[in-house]
């Protein structure tokens, strides 16, 4: 599925990106994706996109590897209903300056990339985590610069809507 890639400055890191084709690839088929958003379901999933070997297993969290390596894939659930797929775009940068300017540059390709495939997003966040979002009917494909790795994500809109609400209380006890 995934085609992973790492500029020479990074090489010696071991940094790793997934090219643009790739992250397009992967974000049509998440947004065309039907599937029962039941984690019982996931096999579905390992069909579709050819993650492998869940290193995690509960009931509400299992954690697959998506090509980037143990741990780039996470599906996240409540009560046995699937509620996030997340999805690493890069391996984890070193914790500094270079490390963070790669991850931005990285997240700045990806947003042209699935800009220039999916059209314009509905929604970009510029806090101190930058996200856009594209909004479907039921789910929402979120990217999300980490600041030491970039994330693709496909949320369900009830999932969404509750964490936005959540933030902004977190954001109004802060002020």
């Amino acid at each position: 599925m995934s085609s992973v890639g790492s500029s020479s400055d990074d090489s010696a890191a071991g940094w790793r990106v997934m090219d643009d084709l790739a992250i397009v690839e992967l974000a049509l088929q998440l947004q065309s994706l039907v599937w029962s958003w039941r984690m019982d379901n996931l096999m579905r999933l390992l069909v579709v996109f050819g993650w492998r070997d869940p290193i995690i297993q509960s009931s509400d969290w299992v954690r697959f590897d998506s090509g980037l390596g143990p741990g780039s894939c996470d599906v996240i659930g409540n009560g046995g209903d699937a509620e996030r797929i997340e999805i690493a775009l890069t391996t984890l940068a070193s914790d500094d300056a270079a490390g963070r300017a790669a991850v931005h540059a990285a997240f700045g390709e990806a947003a042209a990339a699935l800009t220039a495939a999916i059209g314009k997003s509905t929604a970009e966040i510029g806090d101190s985590i930058s996200e856009i979002r594209w909004t479907g009917e039921e789910t929402t494909l979120l990217l999300t610069d980490l600041g030491l790795r970039v994330r693709l994500c496909l949320v369900t809109n009830a999932w969404l809507a509750q964490y936005d609400e959540a933030n902004d209380l977190q954001e109004r006890w802060t002020s």
